[in-house]
């Protein structure tokens, strides 16, 4: 992203007519609506993008009717604005609202590692900044001092704990119920 990403304009269709912008291959072909007198918010980049392309429709919905004469196919000799005129327009169609902070780039690998990370914190005290004594220093809790009981994936697996354990059960009962059955006893 550059820096123009992180400014958000607000682009304001000031016609009476909708307007759908769509932008490039460097944004995948994306269409952007907005309504007449509509509202829409952007980084400063899709922006001028959609301002400019708004400003030229409200230029060529103001242009003159060409008569015979003026119908040659060369057209270049007779443009229906100029840059002054879209700058201007511009002005009127995009407003700035505010920045947002930069944010870091991170390549996949990076995200990846960063996530890992994340899911691998120490367990603090948040008032304290302690460990809460559950966790060794890699930030793994390990197994045996967990509290949670096991975790059945389907029926199947339920029934057959049963069965090793010798508890009577009735099948037609749904998993939870089971599963019920296993803890209480």
């Amino acid at each position: 992203m550059n820096e123009s990403d992180y400014k958000i304009v607000r682009i304001t269709n000031i016609t009476d007519f909708d307007f759908t912008g769509k932008l490039g291959a460097r944004f995948n072909g994306r269409d952007f609506f907005v309504p007449a007198g509509g509202s829409l918010l952007v980084p400063l980049t899709v922006g001028n993008h959609l301002a400019m392309h708004l400003a030229r429709q409200i230029m060529i919905k103001k242009a003159p009717l060409r008569n015979s004469k003026e119908i040659d196919g060369r057209g270049s000799d007779r443009p229906l604005w100029d840059d002054s005129i879209i700058e201007k327009l511009k002005l009127e169609i995009m407003t700035e609202v505010y920045e947002e902070e930069p944010q870091e780039s991170l390549s996949e690998a990076d995200r990846m590692i960063k996530r890992v990370e994340e899911l691998n914190k120490v367990v603090a005290n948040p008032d304290e900044g302690e460990s809460d004594g559950n966790t060794d220093t890699s930030g793994i809790v390990p197994v045996d001092e967990t509290n949670s009981a096991i975790v059945y994936q389907d029926k199947a697996e339920v029934i057959a704990a049963l069965k090793e354990k010798g508890i009577s059960f009735d099948a037609r009962l749904g998993k939870a119920k089971l599963t019920e059955l296993l803890t209480v006893q």
